[in-house]
This record gives C-alpha cells, sequence and structure tokens, in this order.
C-alpha cells in the first residue's frame, strides 16, 4: 500500500514539475527548464517503477481520473481568469503608492498643469542605456504623459546622437531634460518633480512677467544666500518664469513700465517722500503691490497702506502654542491659520505659517476699500504692546491688548479710475506684518514656501498658479543586478507557487488512500 501512495506522489510531482516549464520558458531560464524536465521525467519514472501491475490503468480509470478531470479543469478556469485580469491590467493599468512621502505620485501643481497645457510639449531626456538615472527619469515622465495628452517624450542616448546634443547644447554635469514647445525651449535643472514642472511652465508660457525688490533701506539683498537673504524664494520665483530684479526708487523715483509687481521686503529704514510718492502713483494706475514689514519698523508707508484700508498694529504677535515654540525656540514666533476665502490661500487652509517675528493688522473703518485677513494667529495670541520688555522680562498677556485670532496678512483691491494710462483694472496689495517668513532660513516651514509664491502669483495676475507646489522627495531604493532580478522572478513566480501545489497535492492523494 506505501509504494502504491509513494507512486502516486511521485507521478503527479513529475506531471507537476513538467507541465510548469511552459512557465519557467518565460524567464528564459534554460538550465532550469533542463532542470526541472529532468526531475519530472525522473519522477514518473520511479511512479511507474513502484506502481503494481495494472495499477497506471486503475487510476486513470477510477476516482482519480474523474477527481484529476475537475482538477485539470478549476485550473484551466484559474488560468483564465488571470489572463483576463492581466489583459484588463493591460488595457486600464492602477498603480497604489505605498511609500511613505509618496514620491511616485504627481503633486496637486503638476497635475494642474499638465491637464492645462495650451500647447503640444515635447521632452527629449537625454540618457543612455547604461546611465543609472535614465528608469528613474523614464518612470517620471511616463506619469507626466499619462497626465496629458500634449505631453510626449524620447529617451535620447547621448552617444549615438551627438547633432542634437550640439543643437541643444547638453554639457556633462549639465541639465539633460529639454522641453520643446513650438519654438520655444526649456531646460529642467534638476531631473525630479520640481526641475520638470517648473521647465513646463517657462516652455508653455508666452512673455516674462517681472518682478522688482525694492532696495536701498535696509532690505536684505535677494539673492544673498545666507540666512537672512532670500535666494531660495528668488530661486523659486525664476523656476515659475517670473525674472527678478532689484528696484532703487532713490535713484529714480519712478516705477518701470514692464514691473508685473514691486515687493518691499522687511526694509528697516524710512522710504522718502519721492519714493512714496513713486509708489502711490504706480497703485493708483493698477500697479501691484507686496509689503512685508516687520514690527517696530518705521517704513513711512503708512499712508499708501490707508489708501486700501490697512493699518498696522504697534505690537508683537505673541502665541504661547507649545507648537509655536517648537519652530521658533520662543513665543514670537505664531503659527498662523492660512483662510480658505481667497484664491491665495484657499489650497494652504490645512497648512500652517510660520511667521519669525510678526506685528498684528487692522481694517481702518470708513473706507472704500474693505482688505481681507488671508492669515490669522491662533485664539490664545495677543498683540504685544510692550514689546521693550518682551525678551528680557518675558511675555505676559496685559490688559487692553489685542487677543487672538488676530490678522497677520491682509489682501486687498480697489479699482482704478480716472484718465491715463492703467497698468490693470485694479489695484491690488498683499502685506504681511512680517518680512523674514520667506527668507532663507525660514522658507521651507511649513506653508510658507507656498505663500509666498502664492502672494507674488496673485499680485501677477497668475492665478493658475494658485496651488500647493512639488516638493523634492526622496525614496529609499533598492538596486539589483539583471541576474538578481531573474532570480527573485523565478523563485516567486515559478518555484515557489510550483512547490506548494505539488506538496498540497501529494498531501491530498497521502491522506486520501489512509
Amino acid at each position: 500500500m506505501k509504494k502504491n501512495v509513494a507512486s502516486r506522489v511521485l507521478g503527479l510531482l513529475g506531471l507537476v514539475l513538467i507541465l510548469s516549464t511552459a512557465v519557467t520558458l518565460l524567464f528564459g531560464q534554460t538550465t532550469f527548464v533542463l532542470g526541472k524536465l529532468l526531475l519530472g521525467a525522473a519522477g514518473l519514472a520511479g511512479s511507474l517503477a513502484l506502481s503494481e501491475p495494472g495499477g497506471v490503468r486503475r487510476f486513470f480509470s477510477g476516482r482519480a481520473a474523474h477527481f484529476g478531470f475537475f482538477t485539470a479543469l478549476s485550473g484551466a478556469l484559474l488560468a483564465v481568469v488571470l489572463g483576463v485580469a492581466n489583459y484588463a491590467a493591460v488595457k486600464r493599468p492602477r498603480t497604489w503608492d505605498l511609500t511613505r512621502d509618496r514620491v511616485f505620485t504627481l503633486s496637486p501643481d503638476t497635475v494642474k498643469t499638465l491637464r492645462a497645457l495650451p500647447r503640444e510639449v515635447k521632452v527629449l531626456a537625454f540618457y543612455g542605456a547604461g546611465d543609472e538615472a535614465q528608469p528613474r527619469v523614464a518612470d517620471l515622465l511616463r506619469r507626466y504623459a499619462a497626465e496629458s495628452p500634449r505631453l510626449t517624450w524620447q529617451l535620447v542616448d547621448p552617444y549615438r546622437s551627438p547633432e542634437l546634443v550640439k543643437k541643444h547644447a547638453i554639457v556633462e554635469g549639465g541639465p539633460r531634460l529639454v522641453l520643446l514647445s513650438g519654438t520655444e525651449e526649456a531646460k529642467a535643472k534638476q531631473p525630479d518633480e520640481e526641475g520638470l514642472t517648473n521647465a513646463l511652465l517657462r516652455v508653455t508660457r508666452t512673455g516674462t512677467r517681472k518682478i522688482y525688490f525694492t532696495t536701498g533701506h535696509g532690505e536684505p539683498d535677494p539673492r544673498d544666500a545666507a540666512e537672512r537673504g532670500q535666494a531660495l524664494a528668488v530661486r523659486g520665483l525664476e523656476g515659475e518664469g517670473y525674472e527678478v530684479a532689484p528696484l532703487s526708487l532713490l535713484a529714480r523715483p519712478e516705477v518701470p513700465a514692464d514691473a508685473a509687481a514691486v515687493l518691499v521686503a522687511a526694509p528697516r529704514k524710512a522710504f522718502l517722500a519721492p519714493e512714496i510718492a513713486a509708489l502711490t502713483a504706480y497703485a493708483d494706475r493698477g500697479g501691484h503691490l507686496g509689503l512685508f514689514l516687520e514690527p517696530e519698523a518705521r517704513t513711512g508707508l503708512e499712508p499708501l497702506l490707508a489708501a486700501f484700508g490697512v493699518e498696522l498694529d504697534d505690537d508683537m504677535v505673541v502665541d504661547p502654542s507649545p507648537v509655536a515654540q517648537l519652530f521658533g525656540g520662543s513665543p514670537v514666533t505664531p503659527i498662523l491659520q492660512a483662510s480658505a476665502a481667497h484664491p491665495i490661500t484657499r489650497e494652504l487652509a490645512q497648512t500652517g505659517l510660520a511667521f519669525p517675528t510678526a506685528r498684528s493688522l487692522s481694517a481702518l473703518a470708513g473706507k472704500p476699500v474693505t482688505p481681507v485677513p488671508i492669515a490669522l494667529s491662533g485664539k490664545d495670541a495677543w498683540g504685544e504692546t510692550n514689546i521693550a520688555d518682551l525678551f528680557s522680562k518675558g511675555a505676559r498677556y496685559d490688559q487692553g491688548e489685542k487677543v487672538g485670532p488676530l490678522p497677520v496678512a491682509m489682501v486687498a483691491t480697489r479699482p482704478v479710475s480716472g484718465e491715463g494710462e492703467r497698468r490693470s483694472s485694479e489695484a491690488r496689495l498683499l502685506v504681511a506684518g512680517d518680512g523674514e517668513f520667506f527668507s532663507n532660513q525660514y522658507l521651507q516651514l511649513l506653508g510658507n514656501y507656498d505663500f509666498f509664491l502664492n502672494g507674488v502669483s496673485w499680485l501677477a495676475e497668475q492665478e493658475d498658479r494658485l496651488t500647493i507646489r512639488p516638493r523634492s522627495r526622496e525614496g529609499t531604493r533598492l538596486f539589483l543586478s539583471a541576474a538578481q532580478v531573474s532570480t527573485i522572478k523565478f523563485l516567486t513566480i515559478d518555484a515557489l507557487p510550483v512547490a506548494l501545489l505539488g506538496l498540497g497535492l501529494a498531501a491530498w492523494l497521502v491522506r486520501r488512500s489512509r
């Protein structure tokens, strides 16, 4: 009896090994195919040697044949279901990004940009077959193309296409992603989502909008890479297609005609009367101003703010919450809540803002313009008026001081009337009670980066750029050789399932023979 059971088990295992060689052939593993055929033939031979006279005939004519038929039928049906599922996966592919930082998911800004492409864009990726970055770049471009039929891409081997390398000025260590749209050309500074999306904006936008930073009043150098500088913010603006330039109203008290917006960032000294007159005239003709003013700073811009219904409070916002002290190390770094009531901050409503030191703002009563708060402190914050003793004696609320939520950033618009040349149909103002939140030291905190760029985009009338932008995200990668990948596929898709199937059938035969 034991010989009969062993005969059946060997025969079944041999048959499974032989039939499964069809799967092994898909991986091109000739050695494994021959090995499985030899083992399968040995199993069948052993089965015949151990079987009783007439046992084979009885096996195929008895109940075993009946059950074997239905087992084969079930296997065939399973194969059909798997085939249909694979066909559907090829025709309608779906992916799920399970990484911690969502490194394989395009940001809302990128998706929005791709779906609104005004014209055809072609991306040339100069990566050869032996370049280790090629698979990662190709995967990124594949995800971009899936979001817009207007974007196509092509991998170019630099060694096989020297004429394209020369035409597009591809150099060692330089950008290797070239975007073409009509007669326009742009290069992605980095082969990641942030670099590619910024290049996409540059190549599809017609014309350049110019952003001016005022100078001469102790403002930080916009291109300074130190902590107080704003080089990162300027890089972000240029990445979105803006041209950034300094503006000295001391040399010529007139705002240039090509100014899409004028930014006044953290001045320490007051503006002179001719400068204030130049900014006022600019606003009266439909100009757009961004005023980012520090606490205690006397800038002389109060009349200009009053024309938009905004007043600067002479205080410093104190936020006693533990989260605020975590970021700033002191209670004078308030964590602000962005408002969902304005396009600048609508996408940031669930994201906090960190202002290192800030003063509160107020809306002036009786003015024809009503400013809109877009960033407010927490309800436990207050406006400390005794700033001189704030750092020496500590923060303490005194009766009569304003309590939260306090407006720390506001926007206002007013229509442009009268005759003469107009820059736009309305004057726009963005004012914040802090001028350092977009410095190199604080720009990457919470939603500061998007708040600043959204504010400038609104001033420049680029409402399509009011969004949350992509960040550079890092994922953990495992690099395997071709032989390792092939072995893993064979073990997981072929050897392991076949072994489980064979052992399961063998166990069934042993139990059935008892």
